[in-house]
């Protein structure tokens, strides 16, 4: 029911055109279907209701928490003089997003835009260090057993590839290689070879025992 009907439906109890039950009556099966649809009701038509619910028109039937007929009339006209003359009265729609809200919003999704290619570009730039580190071990560790073995090319290469990536031996042999046999100063080969992966073997336990340790 739209507040008109509702509206008119009180008037008519409040001037005498309807009687108190049959105002109960019709009230209550209008109040019912409003909320099995789940319509917009008044706030003041949601009040009335529970007095038209507590109402009784037999005066034997009354008692304590329940309403008489000058308990019905007073709430009715109440009602009717607190009832709006439209449902889309009682409370007004969502506002719209207005250019401030629109503003901080944009600056928002930069910021986060901003921040996960931040994070993108250091992911990828981790990985092409990884990369470069891997690719100069295994030429490391190629030209030490080629020196101190004195291997040709191919034996070098061909125990190079699973030493190189060998954690620990891998990674003192290329130190050697790039030191003794390419001439690399000590703390360069060092800070490649040695605390580079020091550095990401421990960053990788650290995290795995702040998840609660390593899986069983």
């Amino acid at each position: 029911m739209t507040s008109g009907q509702w509206r008119e439906l009180i008037e008519a109890y409040v001037s005498g055109r309807l009687s108190a039950d049959g105002f109960k009556r019709r009230f209550l099966d209008a109040h019912a279907d409003a909320v099995r649809t789940r319509a917009p009701t008044p706030a003041v038509v949601q009040e009335l209701a529970y007095v038209v619910e507590a109402y009784a028109g037999d005066p034997t039937a009354r008692g304590h928490d329940v309403s008489d007929d000058d308990d019905l009339e007073r709430a009715a006209k109440r009602a009717l003089a607190a009832l709006p003359e439209d449902v889309g009265a009682m409370s007004p729609g969502p506002a719209g997003p207005t250019e401030e809200d629109i503003r901080a919003a944009q600056a928002q999704m930069r910021g986060t835009v901003f921040h996960v290619g931040a994070v993108g570009g250091a992911g990828c730039l981790v990985a092409l260090l990884w990369l470069a580190i891997g690719v100069l071990q295994f030429f490391a560790v190629a030209a030490q057993m080629q020196s101190v073995l004195d291997w040709g090319p191919a034996p070098s290469t061909l125990v190079a590839v699973p030493l190189a990536f060998f954690p620990v031996v891998g990674s003192v042999t290329a130190f050697f290689g790039a030191k003794d046999v390419w001439g690399w100063a000590p703390w360069l080969a060092g800070v490649a070879f040695l605390a580079i992966p020091a550095i990401s073997i421990l960053g990788g336990w650290s995290s795995v025992f702040r998840r609660g340790g390593p899986p069983r």
